[in-house]
């Protein structure tokens, strides 16, 4: 039996980044960038006004003032969108839109607020009042301010977000490479497994550790397949993993991994010759839990009890799965806390407890969410914490330190 560190350090050695594939832009929300984009363009690509107002030159309005205003004659109109038809001159000036492009002639804009324009009837038809002085450049976007031709401005390993987004529109990417998104198989075994919509039977059970498991691999942004229910036979076994290990990337069972006569996914992994890594980690929930690997694939075998199967995807699955889809940062957020009640546990194996986790004043505590049956799902459902309880360590009285892992918010990146 290894510990979780051992555990750990074996599953992320074998994860490999996936192969880059081309996706749609609007489809990239959330991925790993596989690619440096160079700038082909400055951006924005011209000089252009920041406000809507009267394009000038600057030094035409340096005595300007409420009681003293400057009166220059307007040439024409200019939306967003064109180009003047006439430069800007002393003693003229171009009424402009925010974002059309800088006539040429001027360098600078006053900001229509700062003006009187001929529509009032202190001032002639066809000119205008300058209230406040500008200098060159105000109100000016220059050709490049935000990115110049050339410039990297996106790197490997960038985790797209929003502005990433835009950032790439505006250069003209309507695709982009970023790492493949993981396909994540998931076998759940069991002759007691009953489909969801099937009337419970005496010794059978719905198949819930599918459905949690589904959710969970969406969360962490791979696909899940969703391989289906192998009954205890190794025949059975032996043929739904052949055709998950054809198809994805990373292969979890749930259930048949203990000591039992009806435990066959050891054997079965062992005739189709797939390689084992480990098989049991000094943990609670958690202690039957093995690793294989097959031609580069990950093989999880995965406890059946739903709190096991769902603390062993947190703490193993997910982080190998981000490691190969890209992602720098591997692991839910860790705080340290006070746990408002005494743990007691037996030494040996650390101990993950379900736990509701706070903050106070930048100060963390958390409470248990009750019974820790590895079989009591509900203890998942109002935990937004895994509370770390260190394998020698067998009592914790309340008022005291502990680690936690925050499941219910996402890696930075």
């Amino acid at each position: 039996m290894i510990t979780t560190d051992q555990a750990l350090e074996i599953i992320l050695k074998k994860a490999k980044r996936l192969e880059p594939v081309s996706v749609p832009l609007i489809e990239s929300l959330g991925k790993v960038l596989a690619e440096d984009i160079v700038s082909g363009d400055d951006i924005p690509p011209f000089a252009n006004s920041a406000m809507d107002g009267y394009a000038v030159v600057a030094s035409d309005t340096k005595d300007a003032s409420e009681d003293t205003p400057v009166e220059l004659e307007v040439l024409e109109d200019q939306p967003a969108g064109t180009v003047a038809t006439q430069a800007v001159r002393k003693g003229t000036a171009i009424r402009i839109m925010t974002g059309a492009p800088l006539p040429d002639g001027a360098d600078a804009v006053v900001q229509v607020e700062n003006t009187i324009s001929g529509k009032d009837q202190r001032v002639r038809h066809g000119f205008v009042k300058i209230l406040k002085p500008v200098r060159a450049t105000n109100n000016v976007r220059e050709a490049g301010e935000d990115v110049k031709r050339g410039e990297i401005v996106l790197t490997v390993g960038t985790l797209l977000g929003p502005a990433a987004l835009g950032l790439l529109a505006s250069l003209g990417h309507p695709h982009v490479k970023v790492f493949r998104p993981a396909r994540i198989a998931i076998i759940t075994t069991g002759d007691e497994l009953l489909e969801i919509d099937q009337p419970l039977q005496p010794g059978k059970i719905r198949n819930s550790n599918a459905y949690s498991l589904y959710a969970q691999v969406e969360q962490t942004g791979a696909v899940p397949v969703k391989a289906g229910i192998s009954v205890d036979t190794k025949e059975a076994l032996a043929r739904i993993l052949k055709t998950a290990l054809g198809d994805a990337d990373i292969i979890m069972t749930t259930g048949g991994v203990s000591v039992g006569d009806y435990d066959l996914v050891k054997d079965v992994l062992d005739l189709l010759g797939a390689k084992l890594e480990f098989w049991r980690v000094a943990q609670k929930p958690g202690k039957p839990f093995g690793f294989w690997t097959y031609e580069g694939k990950s093989i999880f075998g995965l406890p059946g009890n739903p709190v096991a199967t769902m603390v062993c995807f947190e703490e193993y699955v997910r982080p190998a799965a981000r490691k190969m889809m890209g992602y720098d940062l591997l692991f839910r957020p860790e705080v340290e806390a006070t746990t408002t009640n005494d743990i007691k546990k037996k030494p040996g194996r650390i101990h993950f407890i379900r736990v509701i986790v706070e903050k106070n004043d930048n100060v963390y505590t958390v409470s248990s969410t009750g019974p820790q049956g590895s079989g009591i799902l509900k203890s998942m459902v109002l935990a937004n914490g895994l509370a770390l309880i260190p394998a020698d360590i067998e009592f914790v009285q309340a008022g005291g330190k502990v680690k936690a892992h925050l499941i219910d918010q996402p890696e930075d990146h």
